[in-house]
């Protein structure tokens, strides 16, 4: 009855003039939130030579961001259920900006290490709160495709983040870049404070936090979205955080062509495959049951060949060509994951359900993998073995999203 009643609220406002102004303002942010995230991979060389840092130093810059998620996604999962949403993004908005900010003003590795820890907390909050408070607006039948516009933010922003990193740092310096990039969230983040709430009441119903997780972990679909979603993560980050610093060394770029050329291929192919990833699986979700897995698991396992494909050829055209269609093919389960691990789950855990999924993708995902193929790279002189060995994790993620295709576990 819960259910129902809240889409029925959802439907009547998925075309009122809140939801569209809250679509396009979260997209907005969340296109800021991947800027701020993924500038530091475009500048990354120009800041190991300024501070004299080695690959896994350079890898440990992405951990620090991704340790504060691990840490506080759990704690502002609960905290939603006690102050308004559109102040938590608010706080978190305001968060990431000051962060961007401090990282210009670092000069050793501990104090930048400290100011990325400090932009994790800020996105931890928006990344935790946004997707169910989004979600709230729209009717089932909207959601996919409403939050791939959203999503789009993810190949887009990170885009952007590596083409402005690379044009801003050219011309102003690395630092200056920071300050650039971080001025625009207070804005937003005012702007953010003053959105409505999507439903009746203010604050969520009250739940008991161990009666909680024993409901998600008994529920295999969004265990094993989590889990294939954390093999996906590990990737994704390994990929964006080390690929400009690999086409720097095995292309002979400088790092403003290294980076313009990487987020032109991000933006494009990933902008496509998160749009048209809402819409396909959509279909394919409307066919079968749980066909958001099937889909994002058929992804999965079309991408390995192109992915490994990229590392074996020096010639440029062919590497654009395979990592284009590897792009594409990584960011078309971007939508159909996410919002499949808010609706498989009761309404008042949806919050609480992407904080836990958050917390995992991040400690077993991308939080690894960034230092560890600095530490491959260190260990064999070769940052192209470092990248090849993310492969078999591809594979690990396609399978955990076919296993999750029955409702619970026997």
């Amino acid at each position: 009855c819960q259910l129902n009643l809240e889409e029925t609220v959802a439907l009547s406002k998925s075309d009122s003039p809140q939801a569209k102004q809250a679509l396009s303002l979260l997209t907005a942010v969340n296109y800021l939130n991947y800027i701020d995230r993924f500038i530091l991979a475009a500048l990354l060389s120009s800041i190991q030579k300024d501070l004299n840092l080695s690959d896994l130093q350079g890898g440990l810059l992405a951990t620090a961001f991704m340790l504060a998620y691990i840490m506080t996604s759990p704690i502002f999962g609960i905290l939603v259920h006690q102050f308004r949403r559109a102040l938590i993004l608010m706080v978190g908005v305001i968060i990431w900006s000051l962060a961007s900010i401090v990282t210009g003003i670092a000069g050793e590795f501990y104090l930048i290490f400290a100011s990325r820890f400090l932009l994790g907390i800020g996105e931890s909050i928006f990344t935790t709160v946004s997707g169910p408070f989004l979600t709230d607006f729209f009717s089932v039948e909207r959601r996919a495709r409403a939050f791939s516009i959203y999503a789009s933010g993810a190949p887009a922003g990170a885009a952007l983040g590596y083409v402005l990193g690379g044009f801003l740092g050219g011309i102003l310096g690395w630092r200056n870049s920071f300050f650039i990039v971080g001025i625009p969230g207070f804005i937003l983040a005012y702007l953010i404070s003053r959105l409505p709430e999507p439903r009746g009441d203010e604050k969520q119903a009250e739940i008991n936090i161990k009666d909680a997780l024993n409901v998600l972990f008994k529920n295999r679909p969004f265990v094993c979205a989590v889990l294939g979603f954390t093999a996906y993560t590990f990737v994704v980050g390994g990929l964006a955080h080390w690929m400009p610093s690999y086409i720097q060394r095995s292309f002979s770029m400088d790092a403003a062509k290294a980076n313009m050329l990487f987020g032109a291929i991000t933006v494009i192919s990933g902008f496509l495959g998160t749009l048209l990833g809402g819409q396909w699986s959509q279909r394919v979700h409307q066919k079968r049951k749980f066909g958001f897995l099937y889909f994002s698991a058929i992804c999965m396992m079309l991408m390995i060949p192109f992915y490994l494909a990229s590392f074996f050829t020096s010639n440029l055209v062919i590497f654009i060509g395979l990592m284009a269609i590897t792009q594409f093919l990584f960011f078309l389960p971007m939508s159909p994951i996410n919002v499949l691990i808010i609706e498989c789950v009761p309404v008042p855990l949806r919050t609480l359900a992407m904080a836990v999924s958050i917390f995992a993708c991040h400690i077993l995902g991308d939080a690894i993998s960034s230092p560890l193929i600095g530490w491959i790279s260190d260990q064999s002189g070769s940052l192209r073995f470092g990248m090849i060995w993310c492969a078999p994790v591809i594979f690990l993620g396609g399978v955990f999203w076919l296993l999750g295709m029955r409702e619970k576990f026997y």
